[in-house]
């Protein structure tokens, strides 16, 4: 009887499904990876790299687009609008 419970033990720990398997390999088709190296934020969508985020600013591979307005606010005050909702999301 207990080689009978161990051997069901041993089957049912070795028994993994395939299925699962797989699916905890694939990626999602739209990711944002973090590239410690190059020290940037790449997105991603369907295996391909579209856009990269970093220090020196936002690169993409095809167009932009935009309905409203485009406006060259000069760096500083980005860095403070950055800033100030670091704060606002430290708050919560």
């Amino acid at each position: 009887m207990r080689s009978f419970i161990a051997i069901a033990a041993a089957v049912a720990a070795l028994s993994i499904n395939p299925v699962m398997a797989e699916e905890g390999a694939k990626q999602d088709a739209v990711r944002i990876e973090k590239d410690q190296t190059a020290k940037a934020f790449i997105f991603i969508v369907d295996d391909e790299p579209v856009a990269m985020l970093d220090k020196s600013g936002l690169r993409v591979v095809e167009s932009i687009e935009y309905g409203h307005t485009l406006t060259d606010t000069g760096p500083e005050w980005i860095k403070k609008k950055i800033a100030s909702r670091g704060m606002e999301a430290g708050d919560d």
